[in-house]
């Protein structure tokens, strides 16, 4: 369409997305931007037009955003992965102590049972000695007399 003397025009436009390009006598063509008509689209302003946000606009930035939900949730599957495999080799290891302690109590009551024994050995040596020295007394009291 043609604008009128004072620069102004109208025009009806099916449905669809449009290049917007001006055209100025003298000057090279400048993008102006592309605008999108919908079947709902209320009349207005080629300004209003090109001012609008559309899908395009707004999708990137949903976009954008579920993928750090996606990149967040792929973060902390992995960190509960590690999490769970760092919680496995601590049970192993604290069931490996535990066997261990049980071994080291096992060895400590048979050494306790060994040294019991040995006191009871050393106590009856003790007397066998005190017997005999007493009867070495007796006997050389009795070969000086």
């Amino acid at each position: 369409e043609n604008p009128d003397d004072a620069g102004r025009y109208s025009m009806d436009v099916e449905q669809g997305q449009y290049t917007v390009t001006l055209l100025v006598e003298g000057y090279p063509p400048s993008h102006a931007g592309v605008i999108t008509v919908y079947d709902d689209s209320k009349p207005g302003t080629l300004n209003d037009f090109l001012g609008a946000m559309t899908e395009d606009d707004v999708r990137p930035e949903a976009l954008r955003r579920f993928e750090a939900m996606v990149e967040e949730v792929a973060r902390q599957a992995s960190e509960a992965s590690r999490n769970a495999t760092a919680a496995g080799q601590a049970s192993e290891q604290a069931q490996t102590s535990a066997g261990q302690a049980a071994e080291s109590a096992t060895a400590a009551v048979n050494a306790a049972g060994a040294a019991e024994a040995s006191a009871t050995q050393a106590a009856s040596s003790a007397a066998s000695a005190e017997s005999s020295a007493g009867t070495a007394t007796t006997k050389a009291g009795e070969a000086s007399a």
